[in-house]
């Protein structure tokens, strides 16, 4: 039987890795080995997640606003944020209910995620999704930092 992880998943987390395995079973960083992250999780059950691509380039402009529709596609694609409540479902189920994201797509759900705890490392993975190739399973890898 799978033990709870809502309380043991409290408190700040790095990106360690975002993989998935590909159609050649070729395992795949999806943001690239130097992606960085943070997963932060409270005791009121809030929670925040945001993903970068390393290397990202800056818009021409210093206005955020006022980016050329492929310096905003390039932003867009180089970057995964989103926040809301959690709870865990099942041992080792754990619901984000998305309150904001930067993919729209993602308000107002519930994202599902499998999480599993060992020592300071927790490994969240998705259920089958949704892809331009098929269906890929991705897992997050997070370092505890505080």
């Amino acid at each position: 039987m799978k033990a709870s992880v809502k309380d043991k998943v409290v408190g700040t987390w790095k990106l360690v890795s975002w993989t998935y395995v590909n159609e050649k079973n070729e395992l795949i960083d999806y943001f690239g080995k130097d992606a960085t992250g943070i997963l932060m999780y409270d005791t009121a059950g809030n929670m925040n997640a945001q993903l970068m691509k390393a290397g990202r380039v800056p818009f021409a402009s210093d206005s955020i606003n006022s980016g050329t529709a492929e310096e905003s596609k390039h932003a867009f694609h180089s970057y995964l944020a989103y926040f809301g409540k959690y709870y865990e479902r099942a041992p080792g189920e754990i619901i984000h209910f998305v309150e904001g994201s930067l993919f729209p797509n993602w308000m107002g759900m519930e994202q599902l995620r499998y999480a599993v705890l060992t020592g300071n490392v927790l490994q969240v993975s998705t259920p089958p999704v949704p892809t331009q190739t098929g269906e890929t399973v991705f897992t997050v890898t997070w370092e505890r930092v505080v």
